[in-house]
Order: structure tokens, then C-alpha cells, then sequence
């Protein structure tokens, strides 16, 4: 008989850890300690974080809308389960973690990601340097009687957080609990419920797909009493039969075998069988003082076979060479052809990660959303350029175009060119000064209507880094404060694809379900490296 299984963590989890028990056939109830539900919370400015930090699913489906901002930052997920809830709801996964919080830390630092934001319950523990939480849920306690825990003895607990092993420490007696049994997430779960339980058994990695089978495995039996079905109270011993003289019956089947082996050579002798055993004609040699010479088997003719010519110990060894040559040279070819297939794989790679930030590049160019490029984006620089992605991502969503700054160039020209907050005559006397202007030749004109149109020029040859900074020099340049924040998420963005471009033209990218090919035999050349082009900087127009 089986032991019940005590399933103490939330809903929707709990449902879904005592499914995948009645499968395996066991008795399972649900007694959640907590419920989660979620927490009033303010998004901050993604920019400041490198990457989220998710140690519970619970706060991807209670963390609401103010999650969307921060979905273009890569995601470090402690456990397989909370990366397929963050992965179904948008997040790129970067790494996951298979412990705890404090080792997928470690594995974000080794990564490049310094600064991390934790996206928590209201009850956590500190997870490390470097990290800073942030409540998107809580997990209130929910009434439990004191006959469910009185109920619990006999049965295996599952314990999936500290926090309820904690209160199930608080609520059984020391000297009730040595009738539960335990089986908690990790090594901490298992600490945090105390000791003099029935047993504490710890799963091998924080996860149901490890803690299910372990359960099961510690319900098929009570542990007190040791596998012994003599300990049950059902157990009706069954008389044995008694056994036989062990000698009599060795000796039976001895008989039995010579006697069977008897029987068929005296049926091959007699022919009845139907096969003839043919009758090979020898002829005797004489000995010698040497000493005995086998007989020889004649042939057809009935004439004695000639002597198997020697062995040649030199034409061994030719052959022996030559075998090893053909086996290098399949070696070498192999070792080739891994090489090649390296090789292609890696320009593949880059080819393809050229091409979607050729694509990423073309939509924002027209001011287009990246639909299925921002997956993308995600999977192949979401680790090596967090944030170059996240600014591509950002500029997609509000996207500015050459036109768009033309237009806007063109809608405030009359405010940026006119002089103000000054009286008439400072403005008569500006005029008067303007009348005559000595400048070198080759040093631009001062004059505000010279700057506008060499603003204008520079957006036509797409150099939106000197067209602001010839807008700045304008009299009224305080009135184009909007215009100056679209150019600078204009020049922002394409500084972002420059950097996701060189990235994928030396191979800096990840490969969705890349398989490493390993050579067998000799490494590849050296791949020389390869400078990312810059282009040029347009000349300085002609006033």
C-alpha cells in the first residue's frame, strides 16, 4: 500500500505537481499554505538594468501590464519551469539556473551582466551582490485547520519554498513529526523545516520533474518499516511447499543428458537423421626422430594437397604500410571535410545574423514596427549586446525617420531663426553687425539662416550628429527641444545597429539550437580577423 502525498505550495503550481502524482497512480491532496496574488508596483527606466533576475513564475503572472516594458531585457530564470512561463510570455531567455537564486547570480556575472534587477515576492532572501529586488507579488497565508495538519501524519509532504516549510515547522510538534515523511525542493527548503521528521529527502535539481519521482518513490512504502512486509498488518504469511532433495534432482538431469547424447550419435551412425557424415581418405606419413607428423587430408583426386606456401614477413609489413597509409589519408580527408562543415556552419551564423540586422535596419529606416524581427533581435544578440538590442527594441516601438526630422526642420525654422528676449535696438544692432561679416574663406557664415540650410543639408546626406549641432548654434534653439531628443533617439538607434552589426560580422552572436562541431583530427586555420567597415563622413558642404 501507498502513503497519501500533502501538496503544500499555490495554486496554479499545485495543481499541476499533483496531476503528474495521481498519474503515477498515488493519492494526493492539496493543502496550499499561500496564495499568491499581486502587488501595486512602478516599472523602472529599463536602460538602468542589464538583465531581469526571475526566481518564481508567480511574478510573471502576477507581475501585470508594467512587465511590457521590460521584455526587452534578457531574462536569468532559476529552474526550467519558470523560463518556459517567461518564455511564453515574450521574455528572451539569456541563462537558466538549475540550484538557487545565489547560483544563477553567478552565472549572470560570468555572463557580463553586472546589474540585475530581481523580480520578487514580498517574502525573499537577499540573492547577492549586484541585485536589486523589486515586489511584484505577494504570498498570503491561507487559513489551515489544525485537524488538516493533525491529518498530515502517515503522509509524504512536498515542500516546494522555505516560507512553507518554515510554517509547517511551526505548526507540527516535535513529537508529532516523526510520522512525516519530507521531500523538499532543495537543500535550503529541507534545512528551513528543522529536523525530527520520519526522513528529509532532498531532490537532485529544484524542479517537479525531479521531486514527482522522488515522491513517489518515498510514498510506495512507509520508511519505519524498512521494507519489511512483515511490519504490515494485512500481511498473511503463505505456507511454503517443501523442497526437494536438491542432489536427486542434478542427478535426473545428468541421466537425462547422457542418455540424449547416446541416443544422437547412435542416430548419426545409423543415417537417421538423414544426413551422411562423408568419410575424408588420410594418408599416413612416416615419423621421425623429430617426432610425430599429423596426417594430411587428401584431396578429390585423392592426391595429398601441396604444401601452403611461406608466409613473406616483408610483403606483410608493405601491406601492413600500405593499409596505413589509405587509413591516414581517410583520416586526414575526414578531418577536412569537419573542418569545412565548421567553417560553413560559422559563416552561416553570420550571414544570418547580418541579415536580421540588415532587416532591423531597413524597417526603422521607414519607421516600420519590427514584428518578427524583435524575436530575433532577442535570440541571437540578446546576451552578447543587451544593450544595443533593448535600444533597437525601444526605437521600433517609436520609431523616427529622416522625413520625420526634415519635416519637424522644416516646422520650426521660423522659431530657431528669430531672435528673442532681447529689445529693438539689441536687434537693430544685430542686423547692422550683419551687414558686413569678415571670415576666413574657408570657416562657415555665422548667420542663422546659413546654419538652418546647412542643417538641411546634412540631413539629406543622413548625418544627423552635425545637423544637431547646427540647430544648437541657432538663436533659438530652446524652442527645439523636441526636435533635439527625436534626432538623438534617431542617432541613438543607429549606433545600436552599428554595434549589432559589427557583432554579427565577427561572429559575436548566439545561434538558436546551434550544435558545436568539434574537428577530429586537426583545428581549423586561423580565420583572419575581420574590421568592420565605417562609413565614410561626408564632406562639409559648400555655403
Amino acid at each position: 500500500m501507498s502513503r497519501t502525498v500533502v501538496v503544500l505550495r499555490p495554486a496554479p503550481g499545485d495543481a499541476a505537481t499533483a496531476a503528474r502524482l495521481r498519474a503515477l497512480g498515488l493519492t494526493v491532496r492539496q493543502l496550499p499554505f499561500f496564495a499568491a496574488a499581486p502587488v501595486p508596483w512602478t516599472g523602472p527606466d529599463a536602460t538602468d538594468w542589464d538583465a531581469l533576475l526571475l526566481t518564481s513564475a508567480n511574478a510573471v503572472r502576477h507581475g501585470g501590464p508594467g512587465l511590457d516594458a521590460l521584455k526587452g531585457l534578457p531574462v536569468i530564470a532559476v529552474g526550467a519551469a519558470t523560463a518556459a512561463v517567461a518564455r511564453a510570455a515574450g521574455f528572451g531567455i539569456a541563462k537558466i539556473g538549475e540550484s538557487d537564486a545565489a547560483s544563477a547570480v553567478t552565472l549572470a556575472h560570468e555572463a557580463g551582466f553586472a546589474r540585475l534587477l530581481h523580480l520578487a515576492g514580498q517574502d525573499r532572501a537577499r540573492t547577492g551582490e549586484g541585485v536589486t529586488a523589486l515586489t511584484v507579488y505577494a504570498s498570503d497565508p491561507t487559513p489551515v485547520s489544525d485537524s488538516d495538519i493533525r491529518a498530515l501524519a502517515g503522509c509524504v509532504v512536498l515542500l516546494h519554498s522555505t516560507r512553507a516549510a518554515q510554517m509547517l515547522a511551526a505548526r507540527v510538534f516535535e513529537t508529532e513529526r516523526g510520522a512525516i515523511a519530507l521531500v523538499a525542493l532543495s537543500l535550503a527548503v529541507g534545512e528551513a523545516a528543522g529536523e525530527g521528521w520520519e526522513s528529509v529527502d532532498i531532490a537532485a535539481e529544484p524542479s517537479d520533474d525531479a521531486l514527482v519521482p522522488l515522491a513517489a518513490t518515498r510514498a510506495i512504502d512507509r520508511a519505519s518499516a524498512g521494507g519489511d512486509k512483515h511490519a504490515m498488518t494485512d500481511y498473511v504469511p503463505t505456507p511454503q511447499p517443501r523442497r526437494a532433495r536438491l542432489g536427486t534432482i542434478l542427478l535426473c538431469v545428468v541421466l537425462a543428458f547422457a542418455a540424449g547424447l547416446a541416443l544422437m550419435g547412435y542416430a548419426m551412425r545409423r543415417g537417421w537423421l538423414g544426413t551422411t557424415t562423408p568419410v575424408v581418405a588420410t594418408v599416413e606419413k612416416p615419423t621421425t626422430n623429430a617426432g610425430y607428423v599429423p596426417q594430411q587430408p587428401l584431396n578429390a583426386n585423392g592426391e595429398a594437397p601441396a604444401a601452403a606456401a611461406a608466409l613473406d614477413p616483408a610483403m606483410l609489413a608493405t601491406r601492413e604500410a600500405a593499409l596505413a597509409g589509405q587509413l591516414a589519408a581517410l583520416e586526414a580527408r575526414t578531418a577536412a571535410v569537419t573542418i569545412d562543415a565548421a567553417a560553413a556552419s560559422g559563416q552561416a551564423t553570420r550571414a544570418e545574423g547580418l541579415l536580421v540586422a540588415f532587416a532591423a535596419r531597413r524597417a526603422l529606416d521607414r519607421g516600420l514596427p519590427l514584428g518578427y524581427l524583435e524575436e530575433q533581435l532577442r535570440l541571437r544578440f540578446g546576451a552578447s549586446q543587451p544593450r544595443a538590442t533593448f535600444a533597437v527594441i525601444q526605437a521600433a516601438r517609436q520609431p523616427v525617420t529622416i522625413e520625420d526630422l526634415r519635416q519637424g526642420l522644416d516646422d520650426i525654422a521660423p522659431e530657431i531663426t528669430a531672435t528673442t528676449g532681447e529689445t529693438w535696438g539689441a536687434t537693430l544692432r544685430q542686423q547692422i553687425d550683419q551687414l558686413i561679416v569678415l571670415r576666413r574663406s574657408d570657416t562657415p557664415p555665422p548667420m542663422a539662416a546659413d546654419r538652418l540650410a546647412r542643417a538641411r543639408r546634412w540631413l539629406e546626406s543622413d548625418q544627423v550628429e552635425a545637423a544637431r549641432a547646427e540647430v544648437a548654434r541657432l538663436p533659438g534653439a530652446r524652442n527645439a527641444g523636441d526636435w533635439m531628443a527625436s534626432a538623438a533617439r534617431y542617432v541613438q538607434a543607429r549606433h545600436a545597429l552599428d554595434g549589432i552589426e559589427n557583432a554579427a560580422i565577427l561572429g559575436q552572436l548566439v545561434q538558436p539550437n546551434a550544435v558545436p562541431v568539434t574537428p577530429a583530427v586537426a583545428a581549423p586555420a586561423a580565420t583572419p580577423a575581420v574590421t568592420p567597415s565605417v562609413a565614410p563622413t561626408a564632406a562639409t558642404p559648400t555655403p
